[in-house]
């Protein structure tokens, strides 16, 4: 009786071991990726491409910049930080939450003014966006600018042609990049000013102005991973340079500087 008491709680034992060397190695076998909500398509497709040439898997988390790096710094578990503009990822990296030496720059991007598919405001045509106020009746959908690099952009474009005052209780603040998008195809309002790569690949919406590049600081994404980085974190890191990952980018309509 004691023998087969001790042979069970051997093989109990052994079974535990096993089970938590697997559930370790599969924890292993994933990476944890905070991301601005506009990258979600780009970084969906490079997800699965990257798990068909490797088996790892990317565990994605999307919602503005600003939200991502308010949640790593109070302890959120991040392997990578996507962010939509320069000044989020070097937040993280002043505060020793990821490796300064590891930031990348990925890609740029374009404000553009859109509307509902079915509006009746066409294409514009020598058009001043001092004139944006008389488009339209209702509201103006944008990115909260306190922390969605896209309504960042966005005031600096209204600021730059003198509409931010004067468009300012017109505005409708949206909590990330998607959102912005979102409420302008359901025609909740008249337009909406959102990222170009987001637009072109909406259906639901016509893009009327593109924005000059010179309106705004440099619309530019940026990554960066932990400190003390595993080999999968550094084969990531050498995947996102390489030519397969910049064309899912181009793909997507971002721009690349090669």
């Amino acid at each position: 009786m004691i023998s087969i008491r001790i042979f069970t709680l051997l093989f109990c034992l052994l079974f535990c071991q096993l089970s938590s060397s697997c559930y370790s190695k599969k924890k292993a076998e994933k990476l944890h990726v905070f991301a601005a909500a506009s990258l979600k398509d780009v970084l969906n497709e490079t997800a699965k491409v990257y798990k068909e040439q490797t088996g790892i898997e990317l565990s994605l988390n999307f919602a503005s910049s600003g939200i991502l790096a308010r949640q790593i710094e109070q302890g959120a578990s991040a392997d990578f930080f996507f962010s939509a503009n320069q000044d989020w990822i070097n937040y993280t990296i002043d505060k020793k939450l990821f490796q300064k030496a590891s930031k990348l720059e990925l890609a740029e991007n374009r404000m553009t003014l859109i509307v509902p598919k079915e509006s009746s405001i066409a294409q514009l045509k020598n058009f001043e966006p001092e004139q944006l106020g008389s488009l339209f009746n209702g509201r103006l959908a944008i990115g909260d600018p306190s922390h969605v690099p896209a309504g960042k952009y966005t005031k600096e474009i209204l600021e730059h042609h003198k509409q931010w005052t004067i468009l300012k209780s017109r505005l409708l603040p949206c909590k990330n990049a998607r959102e912005t998008l979102l409420i302008v195809e359901m025609g909740e309002v008249d337009m909406g000013i959102v990222y170009l790569s987001d637009a072109r690949k909406s259906k639901k919406v016509r893009c009327i102005y593109e924005f000059p590049e010179k309106n705004s600081s440099p619309i530019l994404y940026y990554s960066a991973h932990r400190l003390n980085p595993n080999s999968k974190i550094k084969d990531f890191q050498n995947f996102l340079k390489q030519a397969e990952a910049k064309r899912i980018w181009k793909d997507y309509a971002f721009i690349i500087n090669d």
